[in-house]
């Protein structure tokens, strides 16, 4: 049987996500969000089957992937559309195919993840918020 490592790690972090919004009351007590959707590029092209983290200041990050044309949509809780209003760091992460050489290497530069700079607002109502990402960029 073969796993999809991207289904995988995207199931990861839905759980993580829900079991932190769950000892943190969740339930009845989830906060107002913000819908954010967007598209995101990696050299001019659409970067299909990434993980996308919106890590707020404080409280349970949202997680979303990316599907073949870039685009993805942030969920808060498997149940839950969405992402706390405020500033959030942003990291964007996608692996190798499953059982390529390279499918423990993240195919996105450091830079957009574990060491990110990105960040984004979030505010109540619709978000859009799009990343062009230049991988030879400083």
């Amino acid at each position: 049987m073969q796993i999809n490592f991207h289904k995988f790690l995207c199931a990861i972090c839905l759980l993580t996500t829900t079991l932190i919004a769950g000892c943190s009351g969740g339930g009845a007590d989830t906060p107002k969000l913000g819908q954010v959707s967007g598209t995101i590029t990696l050299d001019g092209q659409p970067l299909t089957q990434a993980s996308v983290t919106f890590q707020p200041q404080s409280g349970a990050p949202s997680v979303g992937m990316t599907d073949a044309s870039g685009k993805y949509e942030l969920a808060y809780t498997p149940d839950t559309k969405g992402a706390i209003p405020g500033q959030h760091t942003v990291r964007i992460s996608k692996m190798g195919e499953p059982g390529s050489p390279n499918d423990t290497e993240d195919q996105v530069p450091a830079k957009f993840n574990q060491n990110s700079k990105l960040t984004a607002e979030v505010k109540e109502g619709e978000n859009t918020v799009n990343f062009d990402l230049d991988s030879k960029a400083k």
